[in-house]
């Protein structure tokens, strides 16, 4: 109590001192302090001196001891007499008897110490007199601020995307190199520039790395038009091409407009009626679904079947983006839940792939004309497959390639306009007008800008280098064999204005700008144009006639496409402007 009233005192007293001193000022003169009495009054400092003492003898006791235990130990006095004697002896054979044995061990280790620098010296310079050889003055790809044990860890995860887009920001480029322990290649580089990422993709020399598409290639059954190279590629490429000619693709875009027309009555008018909002990600999933099963495969899906299909497809490919298809959850698949439930759910898909198959077959028995018109038809009709097990395995991949992205990338759209009503608004007048050109435009924009900010995949799949890229603006090298990722967050998003930010707007002042949402080169999307058609004629059927709000927000989530999970909107009728 004491010592409040002191403080007290202490606060108040240099007040009254200085409004006594500014009592006898002018106004507005300064008020002086008097710092003798300050101090004068401030307390004393206690003296720790041996208290510091104390410590510091108590901390030479405690290492002491501890020294004195690890020796008792491990018997290092002992020890270290052997390794005296025992240099004593050598130095007797060769003549230095006269040195003392501890001079002559540290000696030793300042020689082995010595050699060491010499070799690590050594090895930098005939590396970089190696590099300055073979690449000139072009540097490799920074590092990016993550370890071995941390990159690991994320790239099986469901925070990949935005793990590579902190990457970037943290190497200050939209190249750089990642620490990927085990590596069997030169280095694992992450592409995120548009002209090289077209130059690689586009070079006849770039592969596909098999090996690391073989959890993939595991869903599907075996080799297949998305994971294999060489012949079994081709052959599959050359099979079902005819399929996505011009005069084949106007049937395909009919039954989109019919199934759409069949999700609108069925799905989409009974929730306005009833004003109920619908989790947009689910059904959208559940449309496309339904589209391309009709489209590609000539096959009318149920609603209970194709939820089915939904649900498997969901546990496969987040058991392939978790990173969940290793070797050794294989060997242990008997004791783990997960795993079998895994390897059932790729059973099922398989056996669904089969069943379109046989009833293609069985429905286009005693007619020919309808075989090349669809996906199924240039699969079931071709004999480049070795049998029928290589032809479920590629309808097995345009379903896990063509459902989950084609319908995200139309709910992320479909959401954005929702939270930007002005938006929706000069698309929705645009649609409604007789402007074809310009509601077309309008459409374009607004899809590849909602495709822009939500990339459904994750990248462009991981390539092996067939030559060295020289990276002229960077003033950097890809050296040959290096494997290189191609992140979808950083092709859209570094060196473009307000990348967080949907406007569809600036399309126009860059009309031939393109992400490579769809990849290119001779490994580009072969369904690029049955995806299109889709989203382009779901989308303008939409936006035309309702409005959309978001009611719950849900969450983002990655596993191996970008999902909207538990985001709800609600649809009201939109009518004409007179």
């Amino acid at each position: 109590m004491a010592t409040t009233s002191w403080l007290y005192e202490l606060a108040r007293a240099p007040v009254e001192h200085i409004s006594k001193a500014g009592a006898s000022g002018s106004k507005g003169s300064f008020l002086p302090i008097d710092t003798e009495w300050i101090v004068s009054n401030l307390p004393s400092v206690p003296d720790f001196s041996e208290e510091i003492d104390q410590l510091k003898n108590t901390t030479l006791t405690f290492l002491n001891e501890t020294y004195v235990e690890i020796e008792e130990r491990f018997h290092l006095n002992d020890r270290y007499s052997q390794v005296e004697h025992q240099v004593s002896e050598l130095s007797c054979h060769v003549g230095l008897s006269h040195i003392p044995p501890t001079v002559l061990l540290q000696s030793f280790l300042c020689g082995v110490f010595c050699l060491v620098c010499l070799v690590v010296v050594g090895t930098k310079i005939y590396r970089r007199r190696r590099h300055q050889r073979l690449y000139g003055n072009n540097a490799f790809p920074p590092f990016a601020r993550a370890g071995a044990w941390k990159t690991a860890r994320l790239m099986n995860s469901s925070k990949l995307p935005w793990f590579f887009k902190e990457c970037a920001e943290s190497a200050k480029s939209s190249v750089f190199r990642i620490r990927v322990p085990f590596l069997k290649a030169p280095m694992f580089v992450a592409v995120g520039d548009l002209n090289a990422a077209k130059e690689i993709l586009q070079d006849p020399t770039t592969l596909k790395s098999e090996a690391l598409n073989a959890s993939i290639a595991s869903v599907a059954g075996g080799p297949n038009i998305f994971t294999s190279e060489g012949p079994q590629w081709k052959n599959s490429r050359k099979a079902v091409s005819p399929a996505f000619m011009k005069k084949y693709l106007d049937r395909m875009h009919q039954i989109c407009k019919v199934e759409t027309e069949e999700w609108i009555n069925d799905k989409l008018k009974p929730c306005v009626e009833k004003g109920k909002d619908f989790d947009i990600g689910k059904e959208l999933v559940l449309l496309t679904l339904s589209i391309l099963c009709h489209a590609a495969f000539e096959y009318k899906i149920k609603p209970k079947e194709g939820e089915a299909v939904v649900q498997e497809l969901n546990i496969v490919t987040r058991d392939c983006a978790l990173g969940n298809s290793s070797s050794l959850r294989s060997n242990l698949g008997f004791f783990l839940p997960s795993v079998r439930r895994s390897e059932k759910a790729r059973k099922r898909i398989q056996d669904f792939a089969k069943k379109m198959l046989q009833a293609y077959r069985k429905n286009n028995s005693k007619s020919d004309a309808a075989l090349e018109e669809t996906i199924i038809g240039c699969i079931a009709r071709s004999t480049k497959y070795e049998d029928d097990s290589r032809r479920i395995a590629d309808i097995v991949m345009f379903l896990l390639s063509g459902v989950d992205n084609t319908a995200y990338s139309l709910a992320w759209t479909l959401i954005e306009l929702a939270k930007h009503p002005e938006e929706a608004a000069n698309l929705k007048q645009a649609l409604n007008g007789k402007d074809d050109f310009r509601a077309q435009e309008m459409l374009k924009d607004v899809l590849r800008e909602g495709m822009r900010l939500c990339p459904p995949v994750p990248g462009i799949g991981i390539r092996t280098l067939g030559r060295d890229f020289y990276l002229e603006d960077k003033s950097m090298v890809i050296p040959k064999g290096s494997q290189v990722f191609f992140p979808s967050f950083i092709l859209t998003r570094f060196d473009v204005e307000d990348a967080e930010v949907f406007r569809p707007s600036r399309w126009r002042e860059h009309p031939d700008k393109s992400f490579l949402l769809f990849s290119t080169g001779r490994r580009n999307c072969i369904g690029q144009s049955l995806a299109l058609a889709e989203i382009t004629w779901v989308l303008s059927r939409l936006c035309a006639k309702y409005d959309f709000e978001v009611t719950e927000d849900g969450t983002a989530e990655f596993c191996g496409t970008l999902k909207c999970v538990g985001t709800r909107l609600i649809a009201t009728p939109a009518y004409k402007p007179e």
